[in-house]
């Protein structure tokens, strides 16, 4: 048996794509790489910043050494400066440009140690990436973008913030297990979070309910309900809208028409299936809510559904009437857009 007869013509493993998209993105690299990526990342970068502080301080003292004389009598000793004796320097010295051997070593010490910062990210993001994917089953070959790739491993090197590798990590995976997950505009906006965002992000999105394909947070009836008992605030939201993940305008509602049939609104969110069923001409019903961004969107692929079953229920009471009734069950999995999920239970 050939391996596509094992996986499946068109499949490939996906760690075996993350290597080839390195391959071709940042130079070549074998899967023992991420078995020793773990052990090796803390020894690397405590090694690789010692050595940056021990060129700095090389550095410092070369430079006032050097240029004692410029400089006015300023010394360097045991890691302090000093000025021993400050005066005026003759004209033909303080027009004097020195320029040494030892600059072009001191920047190439100061390139080397940025390309080598800049390798760490990258490895600590593909390693993130690669956790992400050991577990997965075989997927697509269809390649990435190559002006996608390009500018990820452009942003990724400038990453250093563990908290935000790990999101760029789980982006690369997403976009390894299905291309096109993630658009050049939603990467440049991820690219200027700070890391406050991003949590601010992360505690709003495990609220989102997808109705339709698109993700909304429920406002429900009470309108204090979302502050007061659980934390989002209407700053939170509000920053979210300046940065392009939450659509601005504080009336916007999904409204569900009425029909001259019966029908159903369906809500998932996690794991969790909700259908309300609704009898023909009932009045049209009008949900306040805040509705996310393209870039939300995607973004909200990368948080990891808790949901609030207190919450869930708050948003089916608004819904719910007197000819109207709401169940709900657990999602098992999906059959192109069917979904497949176990027997429905009314809401206690």
């Amino acid at each position: 048996m050939n391996v596509n007869d094992a996986l499946g013509i068109g499949k490939v493993l996906p760690i075996d794509k993350l290597i080839e998209v390195l391959s071709k993105s940042v130079g070549k690299i074998s899967k023992s790489y991420f078995d020793k990526k773990d052990v090796d990342t803390k020894a690397y970068e405590i090694e690789k910043l010692a050595e940056a502080r021990a060129n700095e301080m090389k550095i410092i003292a070369n430079a006032v050494k050097e240029n004692f004389l410029i400089t006015g009598g300023i010394e360097y000793k045991d890691e302090k400066v000093a000025i021993s004796s400050p005066k005026d320097l003759p004209i033909q010295t303080q027009q004097q440009i020195l320029i040494t051997p030892e600059l072009d070593i001191r920047t190439n010490d100061r390139l080397n140690y940025q390309e080598a910062k800049k390798q760490l990210n990258i490895e600590n993001v593909t390693a993130f990436a690669a956790e992400e994917l050991k577990n997965e089953p075989p997927i697509t070959d269809e390649p990435l973008n190559e002006d996608w790739t390009t500018r990820f491993f452009k942003i990724a090197e400038e990453v250093s913030n563990e908290e935000m590798q790990t999101i760029w990590g789980k982006i690369l995976a997403g976009e390894i297990k299905q291309p096109n997950s993630y658009s050049l505009r939603t990467l440049e906006l991820i690219r200027n979070l700070s890391k406050q965002e991003a949590q601010i992000f992360i505690k709003v999105a495990k609220f989102a309910i997808n109705e339709g394909g698109k993700n909304y947070i429920f406002k429900t009836n009470k309108t204090s309900l979302l502050s007061d008992k659980y934390g989002i605030t209407y700053e939170d939201i509000t920053l979210l809208t300046e940065i392009g993940l939450i659509q601005s305008g504080d009336t916007m509602t999904l409204n569900f028409i009425s029909k001259e049939v019966d029908f159903n609104i369906v809500l998932r969110w996690g794991n969790i299936l909700a259908v309300t069923e609704v009898k023909k001409s009932t009045p049209s019903i009008t949900m306040p809510v805040y509705s996310f961004t393209t870039a939300g969107n995607e973004l909200l692929r990368l948080v990891d559904s808790s949901v609030n079953h207190e919450y869930l229920k708050e948003v089916i009471d608004s819904i719910k009437g007197e000819n109207t009734r709401s169940k709900y069950g657990y999602i098992l999995g999906y059959e192109g857009d069917n979904i497949i999920c176990t027997s429905l239970k009314n809401f206690e």
